[in-house]
C-alpha cells in the first residue's frame, strides 16, 4: 500500500477523547463563519487590477481542495489555544473542538466560494441590470424567468453593480430579500441531501475499505498536542523556504523597488505560434510550493497520472491539429467531455462497488436493525434525505418550468459529478477537481442541442449554470472529510452532523451579506473583480447563443463523453489485475481540469521527489520528509492569506500566492 494513504491509522490521542459539550465551539464556529466569509470574499472578488504578477484578484483558496484560508482560521486558534493553556487552562479548546471550528469554516468557505455563491449573486441580477434593446433579453428570454429567481427591480440591481449606495435601505434589501431566499432553501436542501447522502456511505468508506482521506492529514496533525507537529525542524525549513518566498513577494507588490522571485510563467503558448504547436493551448509553468507539498500527500500513482494525463490532452490537441481532426470543430478533441465521461464512471464504478452494501444498509433502516453505536434515527433520516432531497431539487426546477424528466436527468448528473468527485477526495486527495463545462446544463444542450428546446426550457436550465460552473469547492467531500475526522478522533457523529447543519445555515447567510455589501460598497463593476461580472456574462450570453442561434445534437461531443467513460473503466479493470500498473483511472478525470493547468509542474516534481524516496530510503524517509512538504503548505498558507488583509488596510492591490 502508498504510504501517502496509510491504512494503519493512530488510535486517537488522550486529548481527543475528552469530552465536552460541543455548543463552545459551534458557538465559535458560527460567530467566525461571518469574517471568514468578508475575508474570502475580499481575496477572490475583491480586487479589480492585474497586479504586477499577472493575477486578476486572489489569492483562491476555495480552488483547491485544502482550503488555505480554513487552514489559517486553525492555525490562528492552535496559537490562541497555546496561550489560554498557560494562563487560564479551563478555557482552553481541545482537539475535538478545534476540528469542530474547522469542519464549520470549512463548509462556510464552501458557500462564499468562487465556484458558489460568487456565482449566483451576480446571475440574480445580471438580466435585469444588462438587458437592452440591443440584445434584445427582454423578448428572448427574460419573461421566461420566474419572478423569485431573481432581482427585478432596475435600482437595485444598478446600484449593487455600480456601488457607493446603502446597502441597507429598504428597497434594496425588499429587492433582494425574496430571490436570497428562495434560493437559501434550495442551498439548504442541496447540502441537506449530500449530506444524508455521505451518512448512507461513510461506514462503507471510513471503517470497511479504510479509504486513506489525505486531505485532513494536515489538519490532525496541526491540532493534535500530542504529536511533535510544530517542533519538527523540517516543519520550519519548509515553512521558512515557502514563506520566504510568498513574504518576498509579498513585500515586492507593494514596493515596487524590492525585487520580486516570480514562481510562474503566466502561459508559454505563445513562444509556440506555429501549426501544429500552437494548438497546444493556454500552458502555465509554476513552481508553487504549497501545490508540492499538497501533491507530496497524494499517492504515487495518481500523482503520475495526474501529470501525464495532462501531457497527453496537450498531445491529443497537437495531433489533432497536426492532422487537420480540429477542421471538424473547434471543441476537438472534446477533453473537457472525456473528462465528464471519466467522472461518470468512477461513479458508476462507485455505486456498482456498493450496490450490496447499500441495499443491506436501506434494509436495516427500514426493518429498524442498527449496530452497536449506530444511531437508527439517524440512519432512518440519511436514507429518506438521500432520496426526498433531490426529489425536491428537481422539483424546484420542473416547478419553474423545465420538463420533470429533463429536472431528474440534470439533478442525476449533478449528482453522479458529486459522487465522484467526494469519492476520489476520500480515496487520493487531489489538489482539485473542477471539470469546468461539466455540468448538466453543458451537458444536456450538447447532447441534445437547442434546437426544438423551447426558450422557457433552456432559460430554466441556465440556472444550473451557478452552481455547476465547476466543483472546485463542492461541500459534498468536505462533509464526508468532516465525518471521517469525527471518526479518528472519536467526535460523536451527533455533533459532527449538528456543526455541518449550522455551518450550511449560517455560511449561506454569512456568503449572502459579505456578496451583498461589497456590491454595494463598493461596486460590483467599479471596485470588484472583473470575472464577478463575467460570471453573469457567461451564462446568458450561451443562453442568447442557443435562443438565436440554435444547434444540432452534438455527436462528437457524446462520443467524446462515451469514450472517457470507456478509457476509465478499462483502466480500473487493468489496474486491478496487473500490480504496479501506473496509470490510475482518477488521473484521467481530473487531469483535463483548468486547475490542472496551473499545477501539472508542482505535481510532477512531488512525484519525483516521493517517488525517489520512497524506492531509494523506504517509508522511513517519506515519514521523515512529510513534515518538511506540510511546512511549503503553511509557508504559503499563512503569509498567503494575509497579504489580503494587508492590502485591504492600506488600499492597495496584493500579492496572489495562487493562480
Amino acid at each position: 500500500m502508498d504510504p501517502g494513504n496509510p491504512a494503519n491509522e493512530p488510535p486517537p490521542s488522550d486529548t481527543s477523547r475528552r469530552t465536552r459539550s460541543p455548543w463552545r465551539a459551534i458557538f465559535l464556529g458560527c460567530f467566525l463563519l461571518v469574517p471568514n466569509a468578508f475575508w474570502l470574499a475580499h481575496m477572490e472578488m475583491g480586487t479589480r487590477a492585474a497586479n504586477r504578477f499577472g493575477a486578476m484578484g486572489g489569492p483562491f483558496p476555495t480552488t483547491y481542495s485544502l482550503f488555505a484560508n480554513a487552514i489559517s482560521v486553525l492555525v490562528a486558534l492552535i496559537v490562541a489555544n497555546g496561550f489560554l493553556k498557560k494562563w487560564r487552562a479551563q478555557y482552553a479548546l481541545t482537539q475535538p473542538e478545534l476540528l469542530l471550528v474547522y469542519i464549520m469554516i470549512t463548509i462556510g468557505s464552501c458557500l462564499t466560494s468562487v465556484d458558489f455563491l460568487d456565482v449566483l449573486m451576480p446571475m440574480l441580477a445580471h438580466p435585469t441590470r444588462y438587458a437592452t434593446e440591443a440584445n434584445g433579453w427582454k423578448t428572448l428570454f427574460m419573461q421566461y424567468i420566474p419572478g423569485w429567481f431573481g432581482v427585478t427591480d432596475l435600482d437595485a440591481a444598478m446600484g449593487w453593480y455600480k456601488g457607493n449606495s446603502n446597502p441597507y435601505t429598504w428597497e434594496h434589501l425588499r429587492a433582494w430579500a425574496v430571490p436570497l431566499a428562495t434560493w437559501g432553501a434550495f442551498i439548504l436542501v442541496l447540502l441537506g441531501s449530500m449530506l444524508c447522502m455521505n451518512l448512507v456511505v461513510r461506514k462503507q468508506w471510513t471503517q470497511n475499505e479504510k479509504l486513506s482521506y489525505p486531505i485532513i492529514q494536515l489538519p490532525l496533525e496541526m491540532s493534535d498536542e500530542n504529536v511533535p507537529f510544530f517542533r519538527s525542524r523540517l516543519l520550519w525549513t519548509g515553512f521558512s523556504l515557502a514563506g520566504g518566498i510568498c513574504i518576498l513577494n509579498g513585500i515586492a507588490m507593494l514596493v515596487p523597488q524590492v525585487p520580486a522571485l516570480p514562481i510562474k510563467i503566466p502561459d508559454i503558448s505563445p513562444y509556440f505560434p506555429t501549426p501544429p504547436w500552437n494548438a497546444m493551448g493556454w500552458t502555465s509553468i509554476t513552481f508553487y510550493p504549497f501545490a508540492i507539498g499538497l501533491g507530496f500527500l497524494l499517492p504515487t500513482d495518481l500523482l503520475f497520472s495526474s501529470w501525464f494525463f495532462y501531457l497527453f490532452w496537450k498531445a491529443e490537441r497537437i495531433l489533432s491539429a497536426l492532422y487537420g481532426l480540429n477542421e471538424y470543430s473547434p471543441q476537438y478533441p472534446y477533453v473537457n467531455e472525456q473528462s465528464f465521461g471519466g467522472y461518470v464512471g468512477i461513479a458508476l464504478m462507485t455505486v456498482v462497488v456498493m450496490r450490496r452494501y447499500l441495499a443491506r444498509f436501506v434494509q436495516d433502516a427500514w426493518r429498524g436493525r442498527v449496530e452497536t453505536g449506530e444511531s437508527l434515527a439517524l440512519n432512518r433520516a440519511a436514507v429518506i434525505g438521500s432520496v426526498l432531497g433531490p426529489v425536491l431539487l428537481a422539483g424546484f426546477f420542473h416547478h419553474a418550468g423545465l420538463p420533470l424528466w429533463m429536472s431528474v436527468v440534470a439533478i442525476l448528473i449533478y449528482f453522479s459529478t458529486a459522487i465522484a468527485c467526494t469519492r476520489m477526495r476520500a480515496e487520493l486527495g487531489p489538489p482539485s477537481h473542477d471539470l469546468h463545462n461539466g455540468g448538466p446544463d453543458y451537458i444536456l444542450a450538447s447532447v441534445l442541442g437547442t434546437r426544438g428546446v423551447p426558450a422557457q426550457h433552456l432559460t430554466v436550465l441556465t440556472y444550473f449554470y451557478w452552481f455547476n460552473r465547476a466543483y472546485r469547492s463542492l461541500a459534498m467531500p468536505c462533509q464526508l472529510e468532516a465525518l471521517k475526522m469525527g471518526e479518528r478522533r472519536n467526535i460523536p457523529i451527533g455533533w459532527i452532523v449538528l456543526a455541518l447543519m449550522l455551518a450550511t445555515v449560517v455560511g449561506t447567510f454569512s456568503g449572502y451579506w459579505a456578496l451583498y455589501h461589497f456590491g454595494y460598497t463598493r461596486g460590483t463593476e467599479a471596485k470588484m473583480a472583473p470575472h464577478l461580472v463575467y460570471f453573469g456574462w457567461e451564462a446568458f450570453n450561451r443562453l442568447q447563443s442557443w435562443t438565436q442561434s440554435p444547434r444540432e445534437m452534438d455527436v462528437p461531443a457524446l462520443l467524446a463523453a462515451g469514450l472517457g467513460l470507456a478509457t476509465t473503466l478499462l483502466l480500473q479493470v487493468i489496474r486491478m489485475r496487473f500490480t504496479g500498473w501506473p496509470f490510475h483511472p482518477l488521473g484521467l478525470a481530473v487531469s483535463g481540469s483548468w486547475t490542472m493547468n496551473t499545477i501539472w509542474l508542482p505535481m510532477l516534481i512531488a512525484w519525483a521527489v516521493k517517488a525517489s524516496l520512497l524506492r531509494y530510503g523506504g517509508l522511513r524517509s517519506y515519514r521523515t520528509a512529510l513534515y518538511f512538504f506540510m511546512g511549503l503548505i503553511l509557508g504559503d498558507y499563512l503569509p498567503g492569506c494575509l497579504w489580503p488583509i494587508v492590502g485591504w488596510i492600506v488600499g492597495a492591490n496584493a500579492y496572489s500566492f495562487q493562480q
